[in-house]
């Protein structure tokens, strides 16, 4: 005949429904947790192509201000990353006739991407196929840092994502307002 004490080590071979629940919160949590660090990682290049462009924007809208003629051009480079130039002129470079000075910097990772979109309504994806060596120009007014209209249209939102383009896609929006100037990204 069994003890109490040998029939409770019988009866005591599985979890408790409590135990259960508490290890199925921790998993979940420890998942949790490291699926939002990955989709951090994922994003990162999104985010520094992003911050990049508002430098760019930012410092070439300051030397227009500087009473020098000063734009950007977006572009892919050859090896698909999306590019930019800056171009700077002085006052009296521009009465000499002299070209102005440029200085190209690569911007995003290879699969980073950029949609221009203008006041007219016009957008461009910089990693259409069908233009593959399209620029495309941002400039600002040397009197009050505004956007400039180039092409009868003011460029007003710049957007950075990866992959293909949709409302669901991770994006980072740089924002332009057309009287002061501000870049700002949202």
């Amino acid at each position: 005949m069994m003890t109490d004490r040998e029939m409770k080590k019988m009866n005591n071979r599985g979890m408790s429904l409590v135990e259960l629940i508490i290890v199925v919160a921790l998993i979940s949590v420890v998942l949790g947790v490291t699926g939002f660090g990955l989709s951090l990682i994922g994003n990162k290049p999104v985010e520094e192509c992003a911050q990049k462009i508002e430098i760019v924007l930012n410092r070439n809208r300051t030397n227009s201000m500087g009473k020098k003629e000063a734009w950007v051009e977006f572009y892919l480079n050859d090896d698909g990353r999306v590019t930019v130039t800056e171009h700077l002129r002085s006052g009296k470079e521009e009465r000499e006739g002299t070209p102005a000075r440029e200085t190209t910097t690569v911007l995003g990772a290879r699969d980073v991407k950029v949609r221009i979109t203008y006041s007219d309504g016009s957008v461009y994806n910089l990693a259409d196929s069908s233009y593959p060596t399209a620029h495309y120009r941002v400039a600002f007014t040397r009197d009050s840092g505004a956007v400039s209209d180039l092409y009868g249209a003011k460029c007003f939102k710049i957007e950075v994502y990866k992959g293909t383009y949709s409302d669901s896609v991770y994006k980072r929006t740089i924002v332009l307002n057309a009287l002061t100037g501000n870049v700002t990204i949202e």
